[in-house]
Parts: structure tokens; C-alpha cells; sequence
């Protein structure tokens, strides 16, 4: 009791803002770390078919997104061949792989990572993760730590406006599971502003869970320059 206490204590002497955007193509689905000692030919993305890896010591692995159907699944499979390390960002377990993912070769992030990206039109929805930590590798650590939803900003060219078409996940780190905890009827192509006890309050995740945001429309998501998603939360 003692030390969650001093552990919980510590934690919100050190929180920190943090406020995450997203535009056109930008969510990443997957974020792929590098593992082994050797190096990377290509990570490729055929978006109707496939992610190919190419590896000196890993060789040609090929994930089929009729194998794998889910983000759940593919993530599963990356991790369990121990080539990368991979770990779902701003997406779902339940999420199609299929026909969603930004299409072509990726380029390295100055941080090491291969980020598979989310086609937002094809997928319907923008999509961002709140979580204590966004790289690979820390899962262990982070399961300490919490997020607090302060506020969300978009503005997102969706066909209509409709109910429960904005949307509030918490995704519980030991179970794997994500829960729908919030809904509220989608704007179409409008500055809109979420927040929680007229800006005073906040949606608390459980210690080591995350918020999943996201606008999701039934018919279209189309692209403008227009569109964008701001999260401000407080990571503990």
C-alpha cells in the first residue's frame, strides 16, 4: 500500500503535458522497432495485401492481411517471429488491416522506428492514442504510469454528422481489450472542442491503460488540408 501510495505520489509530482496532432495519414497503426544485429533490406506495405520485411537475419517474413485480420492479429504475429518489436498506436485490436494501411516502402524515423501508417479516408476515422509513452520497448515500465484526458480539438470532413460518431476507448494493458467509455454525435468539418467539467475535469485512464480518441464516420472520411486532431492530456 505504502509504496503505490509514494509510486502514485511520485507520479504526479512529475506529470507532464502532452498534446498529440494528427492530419491526413498520419496515425501511425503500427510502430515497428528493429530487434535483431544485423539490418533492414525494406518494411513494405502492399496496402490490399500484405506487410513484407525484409531482414539479413529474419530473411523474407510476409504477413498477410487474410492471415492476420485484425491490427490485434498482425501485431501478434510481428512480435511472436522476435525480428521487430511492434506495438498498436493509433488504432484498435479489432481494427481490418485489410485495405487501410498507407501503401509503399517506409523510411526509418530518425528514432529507428518503421511506422505503419493509417490511410484516414480509406479507414474512416482519425484516430489518435493517449498513452504515457508512444515508443517500443518501455511496456514494462509504463505500466505504472496513467493519462488524463483534458481536451480534444478537431475538425474532420466526414459526410455527416452522427451519433456516438466521436468516441472514447480505454484499452486495459493486461487484458488486452478495449472498452468504448465515451460517446459523443461527430461535427462535420468544424472546429470542435471535447472537454470534460467545462475544461475543469478530465477522463482518467486505470493505472498502465491508455485513451484511444477517435472520429469515425460510416460513410466517408475524405482528405482536406482542413483536417486535424488535437489531445491534451496529462501523463502521470
Amino acid at each position: 500500500m505504502g509504496s503505490s501510495l509514494n509510486q502514485a505520489q511520485l507520479n504526479a509530482a512529475n506529470a507532464k503535458w502532452v498534446c498529440g496532432n494528427i492530419i491526413d495519414d498520419t496515425p501511425v497503426a503500427l510502430r515497428l522497432k528493429y530487434k535483431g544485429t544485423g539490418t533492414v533490406t525494406s518494411v513494405t506495405v502492399t496496402t490490399a495485401t500484405n506487410i513484407v520485411a525484409i531482414t539479413s537475419d529474419g530473411g523474407t517474413d510476409t504477413y498477410k492481411f487474410s492471415d492476420y485480420t485484425t491490427f490485434g492479429e498482425l501485431v501478434d504475429a510481428i512480435n511472436a517471429d522476435g525480428i521487430f518489436e511492434a506495438k498498436i498506436l493509433d488504432g484498435l485490436r479489432a481494427d481490418a488491416s485489410v485495405s487501410v494501411l498507407v501503401d509503399g516502402a517506409i523510411t526509418i524515423s530518425a528514432k529507428g522506428y518503421y511506422d505503419v501508417k493509417v490511410d484516414t479516408s480509406a479507414q474512416k476515422t482519425f484516430t489518435y492514442r493517449a498513452t504515457f509513452d508512444r515508443e517500443v520497448g518501455n511496456d514494462k515500465w509504463i505500466k505504472g504510469h496513467r493519462v488524463k484526458l483534458a481536451e480534444v480539438l478537431y475538425n474532420v470532413n466526414i459526410n455527416a454528422a452522427a451519433a456516438q460518431g466521436f468516441r472514447i476507448y480505454e484499452w486495459d494493458a493486461e487484458g488486452k481489450t478495449e472498452t468504448l467509455i465515451y460517446t459523443r454525435a461527430s461535427v462535420d468539418a468544424t472546429n470542435t472542442t471535447i472537454n470534460f467539467a467545462a475544461g475543469n475535469g478530465f477522463i482518467t485512464a486505470g493505472v498502465g491503460n491508455d485513451l484511444v480518441v477517435r472520429v469515425i464516420d460510416g460513410t466517408s472520411v475524405s482528405d482536406t488540408s482542413a483536417n486535424f486532431m488535437d489531445v491534451s492530456y496529462v501523463a502521470e
